[in-house]
């Protein structure tokens, strides 16, 4: 049976980390990219097959965007659709945690050039996001007159092939979290949607699923905390104690806390396993 009367942890964790596609935001950004190409039902179905664990992340990683074959143009033009689907409370989520000393992260197999510009919108440190980058060939588009990024990557290259990460491995989420926890101690809590997020509970002391945005079976069954709201608030209740609950409850972030309390009293949160 959920236990649903648990409205605060009973210990403190320090370090939160984040999927991005279908938690931060509502949409999988390479299916948006595919959109644009007129190719999403097709890329669509590879996604979900990979986040639903039917295939290895690995086996379908490279093969959509070779099917793609975006510019970076085009990669950089997702990050305005993760802002304007940003998930209900996330950003206030964030710097609610941010504001009573939690550190927040974000590992996500999405593509660096979108997430990182929309994690930094967060509110979320640049050394803090990690996601794929892209070798682009330079050759192409037209190299003797171009328009570049902020970090001076020209926009009408196209791509060649994924950097080599772990992240564009079913499993692999789990040692970039393990190495970005490295020699921190405290305690860790990781919010994902897909079997690559629920691959690394064992390097964190706390798995929440969140579902607000799309269902999938494994998450649903194994994680040890379900978020089913379409909303962020509720995590507070999960990830704060009661007296960083009671720190916030007079600032400018006591409205996303009581949204969130008002969700865990609603039943919008399956606790299975505690945070002792």
């Amino acid at each position: 049976m959920a236990d649903t009367a648990l409205l605060a942890s009973p210990l403190p964790f320090d370090y939160v980390f984040f999927d991005c596609d279908s938690t931060l935001s509502s949409i999988e950004g390479i299916d948006e990219l595919a959109r644009m190409k007129g190719k999403f039902d097709e890329i669509k179905a590879m996604t979900d097959a990979a986040m639903d664990g039917e295939v290895y992340l690995d086996a379908v990683y490279d093969r959509r965007l070779e099917i793609l074959a975006p510019t970076h143009e085009e990669i950089v033009a997702i990050e305005p659709l993760y802002r304007s689907t940003v998930v209900r409370h996330a950003a206030g989520v964030i710097a609610a945690l941010q504001e009573v000393g939690k550190e927040v992260f974000i590992v996500s197999g999405g593509l660096l050039a979108a997430v990182r510009p929309f994690g930094r919108w967060l509110g979320v440190p640049h050394d803090h996001i990690r996601a794929v980058s892209l070798e682009y060939d330079e050759l192409s588009g037209e190299w003797w007159d171009y328009l570049a990024d902020q970090w001076d990557q020209r926009l009408d290259v196209e791509y060649k092939d994924s950097e080599d990460t772990p992240l564009v491995q079913a499993s692999g989420k789990s040692d970039v979290v393990a190495q970005m926890l490295g020699d921190r101690r405290g305690r860790s809590i990781l919010v994902g949607d897909g079997v690559s997020d629920l691959a690394a509970r064992h390097v964190v002391d706390l798995f929440v699923g969140f579902t607000g945005v799309v269902s999938r079976p494994h998450v649903v069954d194994q994680s040890d905390v379900l978020v089913t709201a379409d909303s962020l608030a509720p995590l507070l209740c999960v990830v704060l104690t009661e007296s960083e609950q009671q720190a916030l409850s007079g600032s400018v972030y006591g409205e996303v806390l009581e949204e969130g309390r008002a969700r865990f009293q609603a039943g919008e949160v399956i606790v299975r396993k505690g945070a002792s």
